[in-house]
């Protein structure tokens, strides 16, 4: 029998949740009930509660990989870890970020409304939606546990923290526990299906899996210099002036196209399914003849430069302290996002920005998630993707790197394959939904990509 609850688990939410976790057999109505647990990044334990005493009731094993207060972390599968079964992870995270403005939603971000065949609320795409995808394709396949014995274990991998840097959550899990997990293969969070991105096949859906990511590198900015306070008298040089021309120089540093096996390889699929001359220079867009007539696509704001491109965006200027309107300033600072291509050294990309910099600015590391290598091809990727084109007619699959940062590098570096996607297509509402208002998720979506990961799990259980 799975294992239940231990009573510190189960005195503490058997009351006040049995009625929460009855009813929500349907998947629509379970991702409805997830969504009204506010559960922004640090408040993530309630939810994490309710996630684990649902999976005990649903009779699937259930491991707590939290060591202290902050983290909230579990692990709920078919099998228990201990009977070391190579074992199918599909990774997600419980945190979401905030509400933003609330009277900018068209239904109140934690309600969980369903209107119109659509789940509405934060976290209806990223990633209570990808988790209830996740735990109902295992719920599909516990019982044929019970009728044979599979050849892996499949289980579900919630985290908490992703949102912001995730150190509570999937760093504390490959530190702690990764031997437990046993995992041959990781799904996470990643591409999507998308829509005219072929010139001459606009309705030509492609589903991008991420076998890499861009890892993110925050740095602060710091410049100080004492002047006269009063601006109707400014000096030659002051430091918000400083700190400008800093930015400039930054900014304005000519960035070099990086051309990798792994975007090389993107190129060459989008290429050959355009076809004719413009698919020819796709394929070979890496080539130096072709770079002039490709240039917009690739330079800054183009569709392409961040998958070629290390990129720096200032997301934030000011000061330290209350600076009046007349008043100048002794020092300000900038914050800086930065996004590497998998084989750029952050050391090495530090050392550059210091060097732009000169002496006129102190930078501090702010944050940073681990770079890795991308995950290589394996049958599990490919089972996939035949899931997906299975699932979505006229739909093709393409491996890519992925341009944002997700918990995925922390257990690439631990040598698991790591693929990223959520297994629905994205119109542009759904996607500008995702850190946005009104982020929702038509139920028949829902139930498309339940159907992508129990269908990849019935090829690899034939395997």
């Amino acid at each position: 029998m799975p294992v239940l609850l231990k009573k510190k688990y189960f005195f503490l939410i058997l009351i006040t949740l049995f009625n929460k976790a009855n009813a929500q057999d349907l998947p629509e109505q379970f991702l409805s009930k997830i969504i009204q647990f506010p559960s922004v990044s640090y408040n993530e334990k309630q939810l994490k509660d309710f996630l684990m005493y649902y999976s005990c009731e649903k009779q699937l094993y259930v491991e707590d990989f939290s060591i202290n207060d902050s983290t909230h972390n579990f692990c709920a599968s078919i099998y228990p870890l201990s009977s070391n079964k190579p074992n199918i992870v599909f990774l997600n995270h419980i945190d979401v970020v905030s509400e933003g403005e609330k009277t900018e939603w068209q239904e109140p971000p934690f309600a969980g409304n369903i209107v119109k065949d659509t789940i509405w609320g934060r976290g209806a795409l990223d990633a209570k939606g990808l988790l209830a995808m996740q735990l109902f394709s295992i719920l599909q396949w516990k019982d044929s546990a019970e009728k044979r014995e599979l050849p892996f274990n499949v289980s579900l991998l919630s985290v908490c923290g992703e949102e912001i840097g995730g150190e509570n959550g999937a760093q504390i899990v490959t530190n702690n526990f990764i031997k437990q997990l046993n995992a041959v293969v990781m799904f996470g969070e990643g591409g999507s299906g998308i829509d005219s991105i072929i010139p001459s096949q606009p309705n030509k859906t492609v589903f991008g899996v991420s076998v890499a990511e861009k890892s993110s590198l925050w740095l602060k900015l710091i410049v100080t210099r004492k002047t006269f306070g009063h601006g109707s008298v400014p000096p030659s040089i002051y430091a918000n002036k400083r700190m400008l021309r800093v930015l400039i120089k930054i900014l304005d540093d000519k960035k070099k196209w990086r051309f990798n096996k792994l975007n090389r390889a993107m190129f060459k699929k989008l290429g050959e399914l355009e076809g004719g001359y413009k698919g020819f220079v796709i394929k070979h867009i890496n080539w130096w003849i072709f770079q002039p007539f490709v240039a917009k696509h690739l330079n800054e704001g183009g569709d392409f430069h961040i998958l070629i491109e290390n990129t720096i965006t200032v997301t934030k200027i000011g000061n330290k302290g209350i600076v009046a309107d007349n008043q100048i300033a002794n020092n300000a600072f900038a914050v800086l996002d930065c996004r590497l291509l998998p084989e750029m050294s952050p050391e090495k990309f530090l050392k550059k920005i210091k060097r732009i910099a000169g002496r006129n600015a102190e930078i501090e590391i702010i944050d940073q998630s681990p770079s890795a290598l991308p995950s290589p091809i394996t049958k599990h990727y490919e089972a996939f993707c035949e899931s997906l084109e299975q699932n979505n007619n006229n739909a093709t699959t393409s491996p890519i790197l992925f341009p944002a940062t997700t918990d995925n590098n922390f257990f690439r570096n631990k040598g698991i394959p790591v693929y990223g996607c959520m297994p629905i297509k994205l119109s542009k509402k759904m996607m500008e939904s995702i850190h946005n208002t009104n982020e929702h998720l038509p139920v028949k979506d829902l139930h498309k990509g339940i159907k992508v990961y129990s269908d990849y799990l019935d090829r690899m259980m034939k395997m």
